[in-house]
């Protein structure tokens, strides 16, 4: 029998590689009726007879104690007139045979494994497919394409956990290479984890996506997801958010920016409340004649220019009583005088009528805001727990971005 020599596959586009399977390097050594039973199938493959040529193959294959070489030889053949048909079926089972028999060479496994798994996912087989893109993930460690493509599989199967591990490993690999992670990895793997509800990777995964990739949409999702996670929320912690938000531009249309108005404005902190709303007719995000924006503004504007005519007296206040700080420090850092929201701040730290996640959590944006990114990322640790620990990390993650 001459030497077999295997085409490339022709495969979808979801195959990149063509797989070429190579005979071994000493000449098979093939049982008689399977010779003549192969060599006859080869003048027919020579003629463009694939099908008849599988006839051949077939009784071939029906010979009874097969060596090696014979298995190895047959599904050789059969592969080529597989292609040679466009069968993908046959092709991928093929494919299939001739791993099986252990002589594939170990540099053109992966291709096979990549058709095999490629065919299964157009037939929607999903468990084959992911069976084929498993093993191809441990011959190919490096390759985070692979993986990615195993997680759809996962996902497709819906295995949101397994899903969402391997886009974290494919991510962690891409960054130990020191390669660029795709943005879209990251906000699928929140995708996943959120609607699969996982809770342990949920905010994980967000914060991930906004360290590496903080733009504003991300800063909303993220804050958004991070914020529902936790339905029972009052006024004040709402208004945590929403400074948060304010800080990495991420508040968006008029829900948002009335919203932030509003509770500002039922919390005593008409600056703040006058900053949301100014701050959404500017993006254009709030229409000025429309009635309810018109109200807040009014009522804003009313109350800013005595608002601030206090401070100075709350200030001196604030000296003999935190709670008084706190309340003050929040009228500061609404006008966007950091510093001096800060300074208030920090008089109610380590105090035991003041609670001191609200504090800290406090101090460490006003900090943050003002350029203290040691002494923020200081105040923000020491908060642990809840909605309030919760946004202390995500504080930290902008403190630590670079300006701009």
């Amino acid at each position: 029998l001459a030497s077999v020599a295997i085409a490339g596959v022709a495969m979808p586009a979801a195959a990149k590689e063509k797989p070429a399977a190579e005979p071994a390097k000493a000449p098979p050594k093939l049982s008689k009726a399977v010779a003549v039973a192969l060599q006859a199938a080869q003048k027919l493959q020579q003629a463009g007879d694939n099908a008849g040529a599988l006839a051949k193959i077939a009784e071939a294959a029906a010979v009874p104690n097969p060596t090696p070489d014979d298995v190895y030889t047959i599904a050789a053949l059969k592969l080529n007139s597989a292609i040679g048909l466009k069968d993908n079926v046959l092709i991928e089972n093929t494919l299939g045979e001739l791993l099986a028999t252990g002589k594939v060479a170990a540099a053109d496994q992966p291709k096979f494994l990549k058709n095999i798994g490629s065919l299964a996912m157009n037939r929607k087989d999903y468990a084959k497919a992911t069976d084929a893109f498993e093993k191809l993930a441990k011959l190919t460690p490096g390759d985070s394409d692979v993986v990615i493509a195993l997680a759809e599989m996962y996902f497709a199967q819906k295995q949101s956990a397994k899903a969402v591990a391997a886009l974290g490993d494919a991510i962690a690999a891409e960054k130990a290479a020191g390669k660029a992670v795709p943005e879209a990895w990251y906000r699928r793997r929140l995708a996943i984890a959120y609607d699969g509800k996982i809770a342990d990777v949920i905010q994980p995964a967000a914060r991930d996506l906004v360290a590496a990739y903080p733009n504003a949409v991300n800063w909303r999702d993220a804050l958004i997801i991070t914020r529902d996670s936790f339905p029972s929320l009052d006024d004040q912690a709402s208004l945590d958010f929403m400074r948060l938000q304010a800080a990495t531009g991420s508040l968006n249309g008029e829900r948002d920016f009335v919203e932030y108005a509003d509770t500002a404005l039922g919390r005593g902190y008409p600056g703040e409340a006058q900053f949301a709303i100014n701050e959404g007719l500017k993006r254009n995000m709030l229409v000025a004649t429309k009635p309810l924006v018109a109200e807040l503004k009014k009522s804003a504007d009313a109350k800013v220019v005595t608002d601030k005519a206090s401070l100075p007296g709350l200030e001196k206040e604030a000296k003999t009583n935190p709670k008084s700080a706190l309340g003050t420090g929040d009228a500061y850092f609404g006008y966007g005088d950091y510093a001096k929201a800060a300074a208030l701040y920090k008089q109610t730290i380590g105090v035991a009528t003041v609670d001191q996640s609200i504090a800290n959590l406090r101090l460490g944006a006003a900090l943050a805001r003002s350029g203290d990114k040691a002494g923020a990322v200081a105040a923000l640790n020491s908060v642990k727990g809840g909605a309030r620990g919760a946004l202390a990390q995500y504080w930290i993650i902008w403190a630590n971005q670079p300006a701009g």
